[in-house]
């Protein structure tokens, strides 16, 4: 039989309910603070970056078994290449710098030329067939370079030192073997105990040469006061001036007085062209050129006051800040009789 009408609840209105699948259930008030969770939609972007990352990851795994399948075939004695091979590769491979060598600094086109050229120049103010006296050598390398430079030349070489045999051992313990070197290869003389000012004294000297070479004179003393250090310097360049000029061949157009200085103070106080002409009125400043260490192999700058490891530098870093060499010439005279 026909059912009547549904009557409407109490407090209802008279609007149809929604159909079932169209209803929203409101959150319980316990689950009302945490946020709908839904799968969020993935860009194209993404997608890209995570086939990326696991292309990355298969090639990262595949190179981590074929590295240990080499480690077990190195370990049992798989995969090792033969001696001469191996000889082949290390004679291929650069030579790696030990801990003790500073790399040395690269150099442009331009600075590497400039080199080359103060190199030659320094090279180039001695030749074979002159006689070459060089006085207050300390460890002697700068005359065993010069010697192998000059080749059979060398035998006209006269190296100096200031101090005697005794204390040439203790304070330059490499002297010993340049001096062998430069007497019994290079054919050069080496001699000690001669005072660069009084060099006129050893009757052999007295018109004998046509270089006079001091490289970086010093007294050796240590005061402090930069006005009376300087006063002493000049008056030890006056005294080597005077003494060395008797010592050149002046009949040679050539000859010349060869001074090694430091660049800057407190060496540019000593006026050095100053001490010259103030001493020997023969002599003039005639030209400065660079002193190029590295145009001498094996030439290694020492001190005064000698070397040792714990206070000295090595392989003349101490001429890091560049340093120059001054010829003093005879004073041409208005006549020009020595032309």
């Amino acid at each position: 039989h026909l059912s009547s009408p549904a009557q409407p609840r109490r407090g209802r209105t008279d609007r149809p309910p929604a159909p079932a699948f169209g209803r929203r259930r409101r959150p319980s008030p316990a689950m009302a603070h945490k946020k709908m969770k839904g799968r969020a939609k993935q860009r194209g972007g993404s997608i890209k970056k995570s086939l990326k990352s696991t292309v990355k990851e298969l090639k990262a795994e595949k190179a981590r078994q074929r590295e240990k399948a080499r480690s077990k075939r190195r370990a049992a004695g798989e995969g090792q290449e033969p001696a001469a091979e191996a000889d082949e590769k290390m004679a291929e491979a650069p030579p790696q710098e030990s801990d003790n060598t500073k790399a040395a600094p690269k150099l442009t086109k331009k600075e590497k030329k400039a080199l080359a050229t103060a190199e030659r120049v320094h090279r180039g103010l001695y030749s074979e067939g002159e006689r070459i006296l060089l006085v207050g050598e300390g460890n002697f390398s700068f005359a065993r370079a010069l010697c192998r430079e000059l080749g059979s030349g060398g035998k006209g070489v006269y190296a100096t030192a200031f101090d005697d045999e005794k204390t040439l051992k203790t304070k330059y313990p490499d002297a010993e073997e340049c001096r062998k070197e430069i007497e019994e290869k290079l054919g050069g003389t080496t001699l000690v105990g001669v005072d660069a000012t009084r060099l006129h004294a050893v009757k052999e000297f007295r018109g004998a040469f046509h270089k006079i070479v001091w490289n970086f004179p010093h007294t050796g003393g240590g005061e402090t006061d930069l006005e009376k250090s300087a006063a002493e310097h000049r008056a030890l360049l006056g005294a080597f001036f005077k003494s060395a000029f008797k010592c050149l061949n002046t009949e040679s157009p050539n000859c010349a007085i060869h001074v090694a200085l430091k660049i800057g103070e407190p060496y540019k106080s000593w006026k050095i062209g100053s001490a010259a002409q103030a001493t020997c009125p023969e002599l003039e400043l005639y030209s400065a050129v660079q002193f190029a260490t590295s145009a001498w192999p094996g030439y290694a700058h020492r001190r005064t006051a000698g070397f040792h490891e714990r206070y000295s530098k090595k392989d003349s870093e101490e001429l890091a800040k560049g340093a120059k060499v001054y010829i003093f010439k005879r004073r041409r005279t208005a006549a020009g009789d020595d032309d």
